[in-house]
């Protein structure tokens, strides 16, 4: 009795059903990355040979994979796929690729922008389903092969069927059939009939409730897509043949739907009705009950679970995201050009493990990291500059740091340096000689100039020092390091009686350090003024004296030379007075 039930769902099936395929295959051009298949099995530990069979798979991608990316599955000649397309889910729900199942294979594609989102860890599953045609006499364990891998399970004889058996009548029972094209389930009901069929006459009342995630599909009018089937026709074996549309009344209640009609004699009924499924087949099995009731006999509950033997997938990939350092100098003075600033960076996965790294940045550019996934948190730190010598470096300091990396985006960070051009100081004091040095007013000062060009991190220069006579030594004000100073003195104000020698410095140039402190003396000599000709010049009979005593008077030299010059002469008047007496 069993085997007619089976037979009324292929006819009824035969007469009103229209089959379609799954959908176009996905892309055609050639792809850069194959995804790895790294398993496939059976759901169920055994099968029966020509039944419909469930198979699921894994697969994962490399990171940062070129596109387009995907596989294909090649089914074995057993095994052959119930055309189907589906799409592989991220876990929000996102579709990440397109998968297609035909007679011989499985191909799927991913989403070229989804993985250039989601470049790291890809991975994901995959199910199927096949018709088994493997035919085996006894239960046989079978191994198929899927290219790069194999599956193995129990396959046992097949229903061989009753092609000589005569019809004997059915009772009420229910069927369905899942269309993958269109998410729909056509629900049939076979109405209890003997061989001969109905003895007409009867009120047949059929209360049908669909189960969850499901809806009556409604046909132009609005009224829900029900039809009663009958027919007297008859194939050789005593089985109803060549269907056709009969009246009934259609009522719908609150969850149920009543279908009512009056039987014919020698007629067979079928109720066919169609069902939209609500949650796009997630479900994955879906149940309908029924009441039917024919008059003077006890009503039959009927029911029926149906399976979508459709494939579906999952995928996941981790989203990445870079961040970037930008490098700011704020320069007390100028800036020194060509500068490229080091440091390093520890980014802590998601994981737990860390990835270390370093930068080199110069100033006013932007360094970008490689990518990480998201949720990473990302440790800058930034080795001290040390050159050149004569700057000073602060602290650095990360507009932010310990920070978490985005998805699909980059997290901007400016490294700031401030550099501060360092300072050193000399030193210079006087120091006056000379026969005229006593004539040197008190609390004479003499000016240090210097100057300097600019240097790494300066601008040129330039300034005094006032250099007291009596040789205090005075310290310059702050000045770069590693600034070349020139330095001259000014000519020093004018002594009566006296001439300046030209200065005498123990540096003319130096070094500012940052350190050592260099000490410069200047020395002036001042002298007497020399006598004019008018005045200077003695009689030529004493010149020789007058030289001696030029020579030696020292300061007190003019009056002694004027005291001698009156003796000489006064002597020779008084030769000249007695050698005119001797003559007289």
């Amino acid at each position: 009795m069993q085997h007619w039930g089976k037979v009324f769902v292929a006819l009824a099936a035969a007469t009103l059903t229209v089959v379609t395929t799954a959908g176009a295959a996905v892309a055609a051009e050639p792809r850069a990355t194959e995804a790895t298949l790294t398993k496939i099995a059976f759901v169920d530990e055994q099968v029966r040979s020509g039944s419909n069979a469930q198979l699921s798979g894994e697969w994962s991608l490399p990171d940062n994979p070129t596109t387009p990316a995907g596989f294909t599955v090649p089914l074995p000649a057993a095994l052959q796929g119930l055309s189907d397309a589906f799409a592989l889910l991220d876990p929000a729900g996102a579709a990440m690729g397109q998968c297609v199942v035909t007679d011989t294979a499985i191909e799927c594609e991913f989403d070229s922008a989804y993985l250039a989102a989601h470049p790291q860890n890809l991975r994901g599953t995959f199910t199927f389903w096949v018709s088994v045609t493997t035919e085996v006499t006894d239960t046989t364990t079978v191994t198929y092969n899927f290219g790069s891998v194999a599956a193995t399970t129990t396959v046992t004889p097949g229903d061989p069927g009753c092609p000589d058996c005569t019809f004997e009548g059915q009772p009420s029972s229910k069927w369905g059939s899942y269309s993958l094209d269109t998410n729909t389930i056509e629900w049939g009901i076979w109405v209890a009939t003997p061989a001969e069929g109905m003895a007409g006459g009867e009120l047949v009342t059929i209360t049908e409730r669909l189960g969850a995630h499901q809806a009556w599909q409604r046909n132009a009018d609005g009224d829900v897509d029900i039809e009663l089937l009958g027919t007297n026709q008859v194939n050789a074996s005593g089985a109803p043949m060549e269907w056709q549309t009969v009246s009934a009344t259609v009522t719908e209640g609150a969850g149920s739907v009543t279908i009512t009609f009056t039987t014919v004699k020698g007629w067979y009924y079928l109720l066919l009705g169609h069902s939209a499924v609500t949650d796009g087949g997630a479900a994955g099995t879906y149940a309908n009950e029924a009441d039917v009731a024919i008059q003077g006999q006890t009503s039959a509950p009927v029911s029926s679970t149906v399976i979508r033997h459709g494939g579906s997938g999952t995928g996941s990939g981790d989203p990445v995201g870079t961040f970037s350092i930008t490098k700011n100098v704020v320069w007390s003075d100028q800036a020194i050009s060509g500068l490229t600033f080091s440091g390093t960076y520890a980014v802590t996965l998601p994981t737990g493990v860390v990835v270390d790294g370093s930068f080199d940045v110069a100033e006013g550019q932007t360094w970008v990291s490689p990518s990480y996934p998201a949720g990473s948190v990302v440790h800058l730190e930034e080795t001290l500059p040390t050159a050149p010598a004569g700057i000073d470096w602060a602290t650095p300091s990360f507009s932010q740091n310990d920070f978490a990396i985005a998805g699909n985006s980059v997290v901007a960070s400016t490294l700031t340096n401030t550099a501060t051009a360092a300072v050193g100081r000399f030193q210079a004091k006087k120091v006056v000689s000379g026969t005229a040095a006593s004539l040197l007013p008190a609390g004479s000062t003499f000016t240090l100039a210097y100057d300097y060009s600019a240097g790494p991190g300066f601008s040129a220069g330039s300034g005094t020092l006032s250099l007291p006579a009596d040789g205090t030594i005075v310290t310059s004000a702050p000045l770069p390091v590693g600034a070349r100073l020139t330095l001259r003195e000014l000519t020093p104000a004018a002594v009566a009686g006296a001439t300046w020698a030209a200065p005498t410095l123990s540096a003319s140039t130096l070094t500012v350090g940052r350190d050592e402190v260099v000490e410069v003396t200047v020395t002036n000599v001042l002298s007497h003024a020399a006598l004019s000709p008018a005045t200077t010049t003695p009689p030529t009979a004493v010149s020789a004296e007058y030289r001696t005593l030029a020579v030696t008077g020292g300061e007190s030299s003019f009056p002694l030379l004027w005291a001698g010059i009156a003796a000489v002469v006064l002597g020779a008047l008084a030769l000249r007075r007695r050698g005119a007496d001797t003559t007289r």
